[in-house]
């Protein structure tokens, strides 16, 4: 890696598109993972905390699925006091978009009423390039820069390409639809493997991602 600069960059984020720009003093929302799909389009799951009552995350929920950029909400739950929510949305000028179409090594993201407070470990060069395309959709307010050594890169673990095709594979099917539109052994057909291994990678894909979510 002789002459890459690595830099752990901390920074917050306004910007008017924010998904959850309608979160209270009293909340947090947490990015727990986003994918590619289809073109302009990501699937995005996120946290909300603290839930006092199924009457606030039906609040939630309902401004989530009338943001312009949302296309479908497709998941909700409540563990405790804390909505987890997937959502189908335009990628347009989403903060982790537009971080991730330049590159980044790890990407952290979570919503207060001050902002997005986004963490990232990317190269010095591809900073500045991601640092110009927020701005033009919003303002950067705080940023905290420090370059770093690769050796001490500790992110949270990465979705296999294995996990995230099964992943993908059962939201394109319906499987996250309520009721089901297919089960596990259509998941398997479609992809040439076993209705066993198709429950395999959902599950650890599930473990990493609550495990990434805990350790936040």
């Amino acid at each position: 890696m002789s002459g890459i600069r690595l830099v752990r960059a901390k920074i917050t984020y306004l910007h008017d598109s924010c998904t959850f720009n309608f979160i209270n003093e009293n909340m947090s929302v947490k990015l727990l993972w986003s994918v590619p799909y289809r073109g302009d389009r990501m699937i995005t799951y996120e946290s909300v905390y603290p839930i006092q009552s199924k009457d606030v995350a039906k609040l939630i929920i309902t401004k989530v699925r009338n943001n312009p950029k949302t296309l479908s909400v497709f998941d909700r739950s409540i563990n405790g006091k804390t909505l987890f929510i997937g959502y189908l949305e335009y990628s347009d000028n989403s903060p982790f978009y537009l971080s991730n179409r330049v590159g980044t090594i790890f990407y952290d993201e979570y919503t207060g009423t001050g902002g997005d407070v986004i963490s990232m470990i990317t190269t010095a060069d591809n900073f500045d390039l991601i640092r110009e395309d927020l701005s033009v959709y919003g303002k950067i307010v705080h940023r905290q820069v420090q370059e770093i050594e690769a050796e001490s890169i500790n992110g949270p673990p990465r979705l296999t390409e294995m996990q995230e095709k099964v992943l993908r594979n059962a939201f394109e099917m319906g499987f996250f639809n309520y009721p089901k539109d297919v089960h596990l052994k259509d998941i398997a057909q479609k992809i040439g493997v076993s209705a066993v291994s198709v429950d395999q990678y959902l599950r650890e894909a599930q473990r990493k991602l609550i495990r990434a979510y805990l350790n936040g």
